[in-house]
């Protein structure tokens, strides 16, 4: 990313020798649409060549489903991100390049419950089977790197234009690693259906438990497994906007 923003730099310079002081608009606000969220953004032209964007982004997203019986997933995504990201007009039009580092607080929260004895909750390799009167829960969150480094390209420029308005179509990649999984379980189950089998209170510290916590591991390096390729994430964006003439 070092290298990213000394290439982007040197064309700021070298367009500010070709060019001399931009006559264009200073500033520009905008909403966006994308697939990081809602947002506004704000921007400043530095010269014909080069603009300099923050954007901001936020979304929530519930989700409540029950998967053919009583075993009820809750999910609530939330999206929120702010950064900085240099805009480079190579010919001075509509078409640029962007690169850009963001503040991320990306995070996904979830919880599976089970309420009926006689159904299989199952996690890692192994069926579990609820207490009704303490159900069997767990508790799920995955995060993702704080710093997330960006690039992209697009069409619109937030500061040149003839009419105040302008219009954004961008294209990139959210490089945010590989998700840490976190998950959480409680309450009490048995081995069997409808209170056969083994029973245990999750860390109560017997055998079954422990061989519960162990099959919980594996349900959360499963699901590593399963977002690994989340590293990079796509990101399609529209904005609209009013340029101030200056």
């Amino acid at each position: 990313m070092r290298k990213t923003f000394v290439a982007l730099a040197a064309v700021a310079g070298a367009a500010t020798f070709v060019s001399g002081p931009s006559q264009a608009a200073a500033v520009a606000i905008g909403a966006q649409a994308s697939t990081l969220g809602l947002g506004a953004e704000a921007t400043i032209g530095i010269n014909d060549y080069l603009n300099l964007r923050v954007p901001f982004n936020t979304f929530s997203y519930d989700y409540d489903d029950k998967d053919g019986g009583d075993v009820a997933y809750e999910g609530k995504l939330k999206l929120n991100s702010f950064g900085a990201q240099l805009d480079v007009h190579p010919f001075k039009g509509s078409f640029y390049l962007s690169g850009g580092l963001f503040a991320n607080s990306n995070k996904i929260n979830a919880l599976a419950r089970s309420t009926d004895a006689s159904e299989a909750y199952e996690v890692g390799d192994s069926d579990y089977y609820t207490d009704p009167n303490d159900p069997l829960a767990l508790r799920g969150r995955i995060d993702f790197k704080k710093t997330v480094p960006y690039l992209g390209l697009g069409w619109g420029n937030a500061i040149q234009g003839d009419s105040n308005f302008y219009f954004r179509f961008e294209l990139g990649a959210y490089f945010q690693g590989a998700p840490k999984i976190e998950l959480t379980p409680s309450g009490s189950a048995t081995t069997g259906p409808n209170g056969t089998g083994d029973r245990f209170t999750v860390g109560d510290g017997s055998a079954v438990d422990q061989q519960f916590q162990a099959e919980v591991e594996t349900e959360r390096a499963d699901l590593e497994d399963d977002t690994d390729d989340y590293k990079i994430y796509p990101v399609v964006g529209l904005a609209l906007g009013w340029r101030f003439k200056l």
